[in-house]
């Protein structure tokens, strides 16, 4: 008799706390070809991250996010570039890439480039809210703008 190989455990995919997103336009369809190339050197490194926003971009998104104080978004990546700018509080944010801790605050602003670019964002105050607006590109008819994924030790 032949053994069945048993299941995989699934991982569990992590989940947001005190965090709330409004959608303000819902994918919105680009009329035109759209093709876009973003170069991401964050201050503190070298490095440099490139995220193509793909000829056939499909839609964007546009959407108000707001983390309580102590909120976090949860592990999770993004079908496509996402251009955030903070208007309240201050954001800490992790890649899982290189896990260092970026602080973004109010009147600044960062680009994700999605593409399975792991983070998570999280407000450390324990009395301020944070928002920010995000515009999440190249997110496909129908499908989420986020992705939630199982939790990453750093």
């Amino acid at each position: 008799m032949i053994a069945e190989p048993e299941d995989e455990p699934v991982a569990e995919v992590d989940s947001p706390e005190g965090f709330d997103v409004e959608v303000l336009s819902r994918h919105a369809t680009f009329p035109d070809g759209i093709a876009a190339k973003f170069r991401i050197k964050y201050a503190e490194s070298d490095k440099v991250t490139n995220s193509n926003l793909p000829v056939d971009a499909s839609s964007v998104i546009v959407a108000k996010v707001t983390w309580q104080p102590e909120g976090t978004s949860g592990w999770h990546t993004h079908p496509g570039p996402v251009i955030v700018s903070i208007t309240e509080g201050e954001l800490e944010l992790i890649n899982e890439l290189d896990r260092v801790v970026r602080t973004y605050t109010a009147g600044e602003a960062f680009i994700d480039p999605g593409q399975g670019n792991v983070h998570i964002a999280s407000n450390s105050s324990e009395t301020d809210i944070a928002v920010a607006y995000a515009t999440f590109l190249g997110v496909p008819d129908g499908a989420p703008a986020t992705v939630w994924v199982p939790p990453v030790n750093c």
